[in-house]
């Protein structure tokens, strides 16, 4: 950060492990950090600080909020790290408590997420700034006193802001210190998202087969760049998103099956043939028992909005 750049203040919104990484590594920055969590569980170990091992090691100021009208009063950024299945929900709490015009960032992108805050802040006219980013900073587990252990870090991110809205990616960089790389539009950031390919190669490729799972990454990457030309969109490719984090990340069942329903529905509507991809979704859906249904943020935003996104 810049001397010339006051600390920000950051109100991060999701205490699971990555959300508490990405709340340290704000606080190891310098930045002013407070973290909310929806039920509370994923903050009970903060006591006015976070410890970090591995790749960021340190022990961390950090405030916990309450309530979230008291996690976002002066907040510089919203850093919202939920689930996908949580969003439209707390988007709708999110837009009650705002005051002020702080910037708010997806991470991860949640599909459409930027675009529901969009279409929810609509009422208050301007153009709000809201962005979206495929990939986190770190990959993080939780320890079991509280701790995170942070077990990569990446060296760029990739950022992609509504149409209209002033460049965020100079507000990420101070955020995180990192090179940033600004992508189209939120559509973009949800096809860029790896982690529903990450968790199918994880989850899918044969426990025997030492480059199964990369094997079968690359060739559902190849069905994503299909997809994202259909879109008339541009993705980083794979191996960048890759880049730093030594091996595949652990598998997180529940996002990589949003994260397929989110692919496949785009590939509906762009008239995308995705055998790999809609076949792992099905796979997954049979092997947990999971019935079908819409990705939950593109089942939240109204018609207008989505064919607006779309086009």
């Amino acid at each position: 950060m810049s001397p010339a750049d006051p600390p920000l203040r950051v109100a991060v919104l999701g205490a699971g492990p990555h959300g508490t990484a990405m709340a340290a590594l704000a606080s190891a920055r310098g930045h002013d950090v407070v973290i909310w969590s929806p039920r509370g569980g994923g903050t009970r170990h903060i006591l006015g600080h976070v410890v970090t091992r591995g790749a960021l090691a340190g022990r961390w100021p950090l405030r916990v909020a309450a309530d979230l009208g008291r996690a976002v009063e002066g907040a510089d950024v919203l850093l919202v790290c939920l689930p996908a299945r949580l969003l439209p929900v707390a988007v709708q709490r999110i837009a009650a408590a705002l005051r002020g015009d702080p910037a708010i960032l997806f991470a991860p992108a949640g599909g459409l997420a930027a675009a529901l805050m969009a279409e929810t802040l609509a009422h208050r006219g301007g153009i709000p700034r809201i962005a979206a980013l495929p990939v986190l900073p770190l990959t993080a587990r939780r320890d079991s006193d509280g701790g995170v252990s942070i077990r990569a870090a990446r060296p760029r991110l990739w950022i992609a802001g509504q149409p209209g809205a002033p460049a965020m990616g100079r507000l990420l960089g101070r955020l995180f210190g990192l090179e940033v790389a600004a992508l189209a539009d939120p559509l973009a950031a949800g096809l860029a998202d790896p982690t529903p390919l990450f968790g199918a190669a994880r989850l899918l490729a044969p426990p025997r087969l030492e480059e199964a799972p990369l094997r079968l990454l690359a060739a559902l990457g190849r069905e994503r760049e299909t997809l994202a030309a259909a879109c008339r969109r541009h993705v980083p490719p794979l191996h960048e998103m890759l880049a730093g984090l030594g091996d595949l990340p652990e598998a997180e069942l529940g996002a990589t099956l949003e994260g397929l329903s989110f692919l496949t529905a785009l590939a509906g509507r762009a008239e995308a043939r995705l055998p790999l991809l809609s076949g792992a979704l099905a796979l997954l859906r049979a092997a947990t028992g999971e019935a079908a249904q819409p990705h939950p943020v593109w089942a939240a935003l109204s018609p207008e909005t989505l064919a607006r996104v779309l086009a």
